[in-house]
């Protein structure tokens, strides 16, 4: 599972992999979260946060603002639980990421 941090705008976006067990979690989280129904999706903006995005096989996810869409599928996540999920994953030499984004999400609460 390769997960891509939707940052950057001109450069290449950073890029890892979960391991096994952590794919396996995330798989878990995502299922468990409730269908969106009607609810607006989020809007990205041009530059700077705008999520993450998960690659699983042939199936890609965003998680962006309390949203995680596969697709046509959209769930819910108000408390914005992957997104933290994620950026906690962030591998050691990413580590310098967590403060930028952190202060997105933070952002992204105030906004709702």
């Amino acid at each position: 599972m390769l997960v891509e941090l939707d940052l950057f705008s001109g450069r290449p976006a950073p890029r890892w992999r979960l391991d096994p067990g952590a794919a396996e979690e995330f798989r878990t989280l995502t299922a468990a979260l409730p269908p969106a129904g009607t609810a607006p999706q989020p809007r990205t903006p041009g530059l700077g946060y705008r999520g993450f995005i998960v690659t699983d096989g042939e199936k890609v996810t965003r998680v962006f603002a309390g949203h995680v869409t596969e697709g046509t599928t959209s769930r819910v996540d108000r408390d914005r639980s992957l997104e933290h999920w994620l950026l906690s994953r962030l591998p050691s030499p990413l580590h310098h990421l967590r403060p930028m984004v952190a202060a997105a999400l933070a952002e992204n609460d105030r906004d709702d």
